[in-house]
Formats: C-alpha cells, structure tokens, sequence
C-alpha cells in the first residue's frame, strides 16, 4: 500500500487565502476515512507560488530517508510521486483525499502549473 506526504503551505497569501480552511478540511477528512496511518499531512513553507494558492503538494512516501537541512518543506524537488495543486479550496482538498490519497488516483484537473508567471511580475 502506497503512503503519503500532504503538505499545505502555511505562507501568509496561502493563509489569507483560505490555507487554514484546506488544512482543516485535510485533517478532517484523513481522520474520518481512518487514512492518518497512509498520509502524514503537515503544513508546509512558501513554495513559492502564492498567486497560485493556496498550494499543496501531495508525495509519495518511498522510503528515503528524511534529511532535516532538504528544502523540500518549501519547494518543489521534481521527485518520482510528487503532485503539486493549486487554488486548493476545503471541498478540493476533500476531492485529493477521496481520490489521490484514499484510492492512489491523482486528481489531473486540479494540478498547479508552476511555469504559470506570477501575473505581478509581468
């Protein structure tokens, strides 16, 4: 059986955007459909994406080895496993539970583009 890493971003456009309601709603919907043993969820840094947010990155637990100095708490790595969502929302985090997590099915619809330009920056 597949295990996950769920991170929500706890940076402050995330959070003014709704981060708590999605962390919540993550909690939430672990505990009642008894995956908390399958998905470690914890709130992650800025990734980087705020216009994108509230972001959350979904990985696949392989085994390796967690090094406490990686970035990966705040930035995408490009693993094997690695989903990135934007725009997340408390029933889209709900869907990503149901979906990815419970049954191992990437939500498609709802990956972030992260080559998206920030459009502030243009």
């Amino acid at each position: 059986m597949k295990r996950y890493r769920l991170s929500v971003c706890k940076g402050s456009t995330c959070k003014a955007g709704g981060a708590d309601g999605v962390y919540a709603a993550a909690r939430d919907a672990l505990s009642e459909q008894r995956l908390v043993p399958r998905c470690e969820l914890y709130r992650g840094g800025c990734y980087g994406f705020c216009h994108m947010g509230p972001n959350v990155v979904v990985r696949e637990d392989t085994g390796r080895k967690r090094d406490p100095l990686s970035p990966e708490d705040f930035q995408l790595m490009g693993w094997d496993g690695e989903v990135y969502y934007s725009e997340m929302t408390p029933e889209k985090m709900r869907r990503v539970v149901n979906e990815h997590i419970a049954k191992d099915a990437p939500v498609r619809e709802l990956f972030g583009q992260p080559d998206t330009p920030d459009p502030d920056d243009g």
